[in-house]
């Protein structure tokens, strides 16, 4: 077997936003598809969860020694932006992250891309859960995915091929996004000055001051879960130094040295609370890894 970089005993809160989670037996660090094709190999033969991890910004990872096959996606990072019959098209592998991508349409005056700052996301994770915000979702603008299936195929899947929906692909726990094409405009405002006025309403309405790990539920069809976590009474609620914000509800902080099993409690309460009063079942947004 070729081999792939890895590092053994790593602290699994060094890998995630919300800074929660134990050791990771070993993750590995792949450069190319070949060496995720491996991976994919290798957690089939053990038996292994298979689990990429970028940013980690809506991952919770659980307390404990976790031996699964932990694929970080940093060395993934090469980009190319090219231009066709008008249109800009953005290629970027998985661990690209979103504030490189920020600069560039900046830089470049792109439009496409604007709502999506301030998200902490890499391409591959972002893609996998159609990530969004403020109506947009990264959907919106995919015009290419590279996808290496469960059995190490790689696969190239137009955006019209892709049944997104609302933080959903069919990419979740499905093999890995490699890469993806992003189709962008040139625009005739001041890219900058609106990703800048997102971002202030952005840090209005986020708590950005403690470790989080972005929104913890979905929203169900009739009401957002921030405002049904408020009017249940758990807006500042919190379990040992887990709590859910003051801000926003619907974010869980870290207000140090906060435990899984303090998390666990805490969503626990309240998907039950929240059930009991409006008969309504929250799905996590988060992935939890046990």
């Amino acid at each position: 077997m070729k081999l792939i970089k890895f590092e053994e005993n790593v602290k699994l809160s060094n890998l995630n936003t919300i800074k929660i989670g134990g050791i990771a037996k070993k993750v590995y660090i792949p450069k190319t598809a070949e060496d995720i094709k491996i991976l994919l190999d290798l957690s089939k033969q053990k038996d292994k969860l298979f689990f990429p991890v970028g940013i980690g910004s809506n991952t919770v990872f659980s307390d404990g020694i976790l031996d699964h096959i932990f694929v970080l996606t940093r060395e993934l990072n090469r980009f190319n932006l090219y231009e066709k019959e008008g249109k800009f098209y953005l290629e970027a592998e998985a661990g690209v992250s979103f504030k490189t991508i920020i600069r560039l349409v900046q830089k470049f005056n792109l439009k496409g891309f604007e709502w999506l700052s301030g998200i902490p996301a890499t391409v591959g994770g972002a893609v996998v859960m159609n990530a969004g915000a403020f109506g947009t979702e990264v959907s919106d603008i995919i015009y290419e995915v590279h996808w290496l299936n469960p059995d190490g195929e790689y696969i190239i899947l137009k955006r019209d091929e892709i049944d997104f929906s609302y933080r959903k692909s069919p990419f979740q726990n499905n093999g890995f996004v490699f890469k993806v094409i992003f189709q962008l405009e040139k625009s005739n405002t001041d890219i900058r000055r609106i990703i800048k006025n997102h971002l202030l309403e952005r840090n209005k309405k986020q708590p950005l001051d403690y470790p989080t790990a972005g929104s913890t539920f979905k929203n169900p069809q009739k009401f957002s879960a921030g405002y049904l976590l408020e009017k249940v009474g758990l807006k500042g609620f919190k379990v040992g130094n887990v709590a859910f914000s003051e801000k926003h509800a619907n974010f869980v902080i870290n207000l140090g040295g906060g435990k899984y099993k303090e998390l666990k409690k805490l969503i626990e309460i309240a998907e039950k609370k929240v059930a009991s009063i409006y008969h309504i079942n929250l799905e996590k947004e988060i992935q939890v890894v046990e």
